[in-house]
């Protein structure tokens, strides 16, 4: 996980900056759960392609994150390793350039805040900047949607 999709969502804005009407220098990418995992991942591993990202309840290491789900798709950690580390997030912590915010809710019983911890604690060894809203008693699903626009707004149209 997290390679080949990402790879097909930074081919499809490639393609997508071919037209005269997109301007490829930003681009933002939003997503939940794995969708928030899809958005950090595009963002640390083409970040030429994606300007901006915010990322709600990520999974950044699949190897912390529910085996019945996980191992349907990738094996064991012991029978892929080299799976669980491409798709780690954390490994491509070095690589921010553009914006990013980090959302997670302390109740979040699905990805637990550790991921998001995990990735963060990354990012500030590498001495990144980055933007993170807690959702102090909330769960999965919970980012505040306006603010989420305003860090779109502030990020790519007011830059």
């Amino acid at each position: 996980m997290g390679i080949t999709e990402i790879d097909d969502q930074a081919a499809g804005v490639k393609f997508l900056r071919q037209r005269p009407y997109v301007d490829g220098s930003r681009v933002g990418i939003y997503g939940t759960s794995y969708g928030g995992y899809a958005a950090v991942m595009c963002l640390l591993r083409y970040p030429e392609v994606f300007h901006a990202a915010c990322a709600s309840s990520p999974t950044t290491d699949w190897r912390n994150y529910d085996t019945i789900y996980t191992e349907r798709y990738m094996w064991t950690p012991q029978e892929n390793k080299e799976g669980y580390d491409a798709g780690n997030a954390c490994n491509y912590a070095k690589n921010l350039k553009g914006r990013l915010m980090i959302y997670f809710g302390t109740a979040d019983n699905n990805v637990h805040p550790a991921h998001s911890l995990q990735l963060i604690a990354a990012l500030q060894r590498e001495g990144k900047s980055f933007e993170v809203q807690i959702g102090p008693d909330r769960g999965h699903s919970s980012i505040n949607q306006e603010r989420m626009m305003e860090f779109f707004i502030e990020n790519l149209v007011m830059r």
